[in-house]
C-alpha cells in the first residue's frame, strides 16, 4: 500500500540527506512493513512546493513500549 503524507521541508532535508532513516507518526493508517510512502514537502503554512519522494517501510517499533505512546509508531524507511 502507498501512503501519501505530508512533511515539513526541515525533516524532508534530513530523510533526503540521509542523515534521519525514520519517520515517527501516529499510526493512523495502519502503516506495515512493505508498504510505501509518498512524502510531500510544505512549508510552516502547509503551502506544497510540489516536490515529493518515495520510501520503503523497511521495519516498525509500534507504540506502548519502550515509552513510545499507545497509537504512534517509529518506522524505518529507505529509499524506494
Amino acid at each position: 500500500m502507498e501512503h501519501k503524507i505530508k512533511i515539513l521541508e526541515k525533516y524532508a532535508s534530513e530523510h533526503l540527506k540521509g542523515i534521519k532513516p525514520w519517520e515517527l507518526r501516529k499510526n493512523d493508517r495502519n502503516y506495515k512493513v512493505g508498504d510505501t510512502i509518498e512524502f510531500e514537502i510544505v512549508d510552516e503554512a502547509g503551502k506544497r512546493n510540489g516536490i515529493k519522494y518515495l520510501r520503503l517501510i523497511t521495519n516498525i517499533l509500534h507504540g506502548g513500549v519502550y515509552g513510545l505512546e499507545e497509537g504512534f509508531c517509529i518506522m524505518t524507511i529507505t529509499e524506494y
